[in-house]
């Protein structure tokens, strides 16, 4: 049993599917023999993103014509798999508990004591300022007149 060891060679890599004939010489690799200019990849494809009124379209439409399912998707470059995530979207969407006026009503409530709380607050933190700042004038007060007393 033979091993064999592979070196890469420097200059274009042939196709190696169909042998060369004997005596081939390898040809150049220039932009002039058909060969892509730029053969770079783009390291990332770009993710597509489809809005909400796009898949609401297709799903109304597949749904519409259910004999012409693949024909929509082959038509607007889709995965089958897409139409199962967007139908688990779609129902999730419905299923959202919608304001109705009763809960209008309460939320509107709430947020009018919630502001009434805030203000009440407020106003009762300056109110105890007021009274910490007349306690300490009347400490000083008093301190000032047994002073006044006491020397005269």
């Amino acid at each position: 049993m033979s091993t064999l060891t592979l070196e890469a060679s420097p200059g274009l890599v042939e196709d190696r599917s169909v042998p060369a004939p004997a005596g081939a010489r390898r040809e150049s690799a220039s932009p002039g023999l058909g060969r892509a200019t730029d053969p770079e990849v783009v390291p990332m494809a770009k993710r597509r993103q489809h809005s909400a009124k796009y898949k609401l379209k297709i799903l109304a439409e597949i749904d519409a014509t259910p004999g012409k399912t693949g024909l929509i998707l082959r038509r607007e470059g889709l995965y089958s798999s897409y139409l199962a995530k967007w139908r688990q979207w779609r129902d999730e969407v419905s299923m959202q508990k919608k304001p109705t006026s009763e809960n209008k009503q309460m939320h509107n409530e709430m947020a009018k004591l919630k502001r009434e709380n805030a203000r009440l607050t407020l106003e009762l933190q300056k109110a105890e300022g007021i009274i910490e700042l007349q306690k300490k004038a009347s400490e000083l007060l008093t301190l000032m007149s047994q002073n006044a007393n006491a020397d005269g």
